[in-house]
């Protein structure tokens, strides 16, 4: 009776304020994204996009309070949207058909509920909303939370699951190596998607302004991604929501420029601009000019075109470009690297019935990486290298989704992509005594190679999704690849998968996924550097992985999930046992070959949260269990970025014009490997940081301006990473070796501006 009388006030505080009278305001004019938020909090859930609903779409008439559906598929009907029937009991704001609006914003599909409902488990969409919803409104969430850089990737690193020292925006995914991330961009698989690849990857190379959503799998995913066993990082570009946008951006870390908008007499055509300059060259420049230079710079460019109400073409260039110079004389190291990176897509969508539409890409990648480095480190270790590697590949793809009824939808679709590279590599280390008896050193070690591989890459997959009752939902999938390119036996797989949904109640949901991930050595992964010029088998994980997720009476949402993957035929990794921040690690004396070839992750996550990005208060908290181990000739050892225990958590506050927020971790210290130990052995100190942000908006005569200040590390914690061994000469003449901790990043201020016009 208590929760009737507290549901009943809700509903008639909630009609009051709908309600036309004296009394209230009217809806009339006000913006429809608020009017959607007034119905959610009356306990109606509503899910929609801010790409969907944008700022500038107006409540035109004043709803009926007696028909709150009917009267918000009247108003959603002049934007080209409607409202359909979502999981759990939520209303999903979806285009509508051509039919039911004439207007230039209104596009095809007639979506089904199926589609919207996400079977997999260990999806993360970039955002902390009511868990089942899968709102999507992440681009505001990377406006909100500490990303160092300003890069929208790095917000995967507070989710539970992942494992980063914070200098990387690269992550590891429960367990897996940073390369097992499958990277997506428009639906387009990107090669080399960071900036400075080779010295800890800071920035990705896509400028996270153009970017409208991530979504971030951490396992289970379906048969559509391939050729990564561990996670998809999977960025959507960023469409307009009004005739012409612009944001131009200046911090300590990027000055980026952005222009979108449509054209045409009918709004058919949208474009996009977008590029961006990396500042740390100039921040080196103050701090430390003998250091070098870091310098890099990106450019997205688009053009797309809506042939009638069922077709769309758009042409698409990504291109980056970087020039380091470092040099740390601390330890006698330089290096000097060029990178330039094209990749040019033509993308057709086509709708070729209310059920069935098309994706087809067309795709050219164009790699060059040029590196050079040299070592002097007196009585220890001394070399140089230059690398050279050119990397080219076409490739078609093309999905095909028939979704007949709620019921049941099919997906099918195939890769082909063919590939050629150049590589001429050549090196020369010379390691002193005694150090050239440890680890797997010798004296002298000498290395050339020219190779020209050539080959292709083919795949296909089928999706089956079923839903025979309204609590169960069933995808079944299954996958096929093949390389050309290589000489082992093993140069075809296949990968079943499957995942089912289970909606024990209106706030309870249960997903278990499993399945076989195969990752093949691509064309441009070589591992010349270290002396291998021979491609591997294909490594393969099976994932199994369970989640639960239940809503509180509170509003709270928790999240729990177990999993376990099982690593098979993994081809040898090279490390540095001591110290990984180094600038060239292939001439270093502690490099080491891990052959191991089986590996096991599992682990328990738990996280708890609340609100989301539209949300004047969300806040979230996880803590994870993990263990993570290679099986080698010598037995088991821990992977170098093994964590045993970690926590995660994250608030922001927004207070009229002001936006406060702090998002940080503690976890279990790295493995540590010193000289007279065995590999990851030790543990370094427990690692914990906190970073924070504050923000605050400004109304101009055109446009409106946010400026930030933003702290990473904001306690200056010395968190150690590494171990970096010298020589010091004592009073009596002789040298001894002396190690000394090295640690992460400082506390590091950054200060910016966003004005959007």
């Amino acid at each position: 009776m208590r929760l009737f009388v507290s549901w009943l006030a809700v509903l008639l505080a909630f009609n009051s304020q709908l309600a036309v009278s004296d009394d209230a305001p009217s809806w009339t004019g006000r913006p429809l994204a608020e009017y959607l938020d007034a119905m959610e909090a009356a306990g109606l859930r509503v899910i929609y996009s801010s790409d969907l609903v944008s700022a500038d779409q107006k409540v035109l008439e004043e709803p009926d309070p007696s028909d709150l559906r009917g009267s918000l598929a009247e108003l959603l009907k002049r934007y080209g949207l409607k409202v359909i029937d979502g999981p759990s009991e939520s209303l999903l704001v979806v285009r509508d058909a051509p039919s039911a609006d004439k207007s230039p914003r209104a596009r095809t599909p007639v979506t089904v509920p199926l589609p919207e409902i996400i079977v997999t488990s260990s999806l993360h969409r970039i955002q902390y909303a009511e868990s089942g919803s899968h709102t999507y409104l992440d681009r505001e969430l990377a406006t909100r939370i500490p990303a160092a850089a300003e890069e929208a990737v790095r917000l995967t690193n507070r989710l539970p699951g992942t494992a980063s020292g914070g200098l990387s925006s690269r992550n590891h995914i429960r367990g897996g190596e940073v390369n097992e991330v499958l990277f997506l961009f428009d639906g387009l698989r990107l090669y080399e998607p960071y900036h400075l690849k080779d010295f800890q990857s800071v920035a990705s190379i896509v400028n996270a302004s153009a970017i409208s959503g991530v979504e971030f799998y951490t396992g289970g995913y379906p048969a559509r991604f391939g050729d990564r066993m561990s996670g998809v990082m999977s960025l959507e570009m960023r469409e307009p929501a009004k005739r012409v946008e612009t944001e131009l951006a200046l911090s300590f870390y990027n000055a980026s420029a952005l222009s979108l908008g449509r054209f045409g007499a009918g709004e058919q055509g949208d474009w996009l601009i977008a590029a961006r300059r990396g500042n740390l060259d100039l921040i080196v420049d103050v701090i430390d000019p003998d250091y070098g230079s870091p310098d890099y710079q990106d450019l997205l460019l688009h053009v797309g075109w809506e042939f009638g109400p069922r077709a769309k073409v758009s042409a698409n260039l990504l291109a980056s470009h970087d020039k380091i110079s470092l040099a740390d004389n601390d330890v006698g190291e330089q290096a000097n690297a060029n990178y330039d990176n094209r990749v040019l897509w033509l993308k057709w969508l086509a709708d070729w019935s209310d059920v069935l539409r098309s994706e087809t890409i067309l795709s050219l990648n164009d790699i060059r990486d040029q590196r050079s480095g040299r070592i002097d480190l007196p009585g220890i270790v001394s070399g140089s290298l230059d690398d050279l590697r050119d990397f080219k590949a076409i490739e078609i793809q093309q999905d095909w989704s028939y979704s007949p009824s709620d019921q049941w939808m099919l997906n099918v679709g195939f890769r082909a992509r063919h590939q050629d590279a150049e590589y001429r590599f050549s090196s020369n280390k010379s390691v002193s005594a005694p150090f050239d008896e440890i680890l797997d050193n010798e004296p002298v070690t000498m290395r050339s190679a020219v190779l020209l591989p050539e080959g292709a890459q083919y795949a296909a997959y089928s999706e089956l999704r079923w839903q025979p009752s309204e609590k169960i939902v069933v995808d079944l999938g299954v996958r096929w690849d093949q390389q050309t390119y290589t000489s082992s036996d093993d140069d075809r797989q296949y990968g079943p998968r499957a995942s089912i949904l289970f909606q024990s109640g209106e706030r309870t949901e249960i997903r278990i996924g499993m399945g076989q991930f195969y990752q093949a050595q691509e064309i441009n992964e070589l591992q010349v550097s270290d002396g291998i010029n021979t491609f591997f088998p294909a490594q393969r994980a099976k994932h199994i992985v369970a989640n639960l997720k239940h809503r509180l009476r509170s509003g709270v949402d928790l999240d729990v999930s177990l999993y376990r993957k099982a690593f098979r035929s993994l081809r040898p990794r090279f490390e540095n046992a001591f110290n990984s921040l180094t600038l060239v690690p292939e001439l270093q004396f502690d490099r080491v070959m891990i052959d191991a070839g089986r590996a096991e992750s599992k682990g328990i996550e738990v996280t708890a949260s609340s609100g989301s990005a539209e949300d004047d208060l969300f806040w979230w908290v996880s803590y994870v269990w993990s263990e993570v181990e290679d099986t080698t000739a010598d037995g088991k050892m821990k992977r170098s970025w093994d964590q045993t225990h970690a926590g995660k958590l994250g608030v922001s506050w927004r207070w009229r014009d002001w936006d406060i927020s702090a998002a940080g971790e503690v976890h279990t210290g790295w493995p540590r490997t010193l000289i007279d130990t065995d590999i990851n052995a030790l543990r370094y100190s427990v690692f914990h940081t906190l970073d924070a942000r504050i923000s605050r908006d400004f109304e101009l005569r055109r446009g409106s301006l946010t400026a930030f200040f933003e702290i990473t590390n904001l306690y200056n914690r010395d968190n150690a990473c590494c171990t970096e061994y010298t020589l010091q000469q004592q009073g009596d003449g002789d040298e001894m070796l002396v190690g000394r901790e090295r640690h992460w990043l400082p506390v590091v201020p950054s200060l910016g501006v966003v004005w959007r016009f």
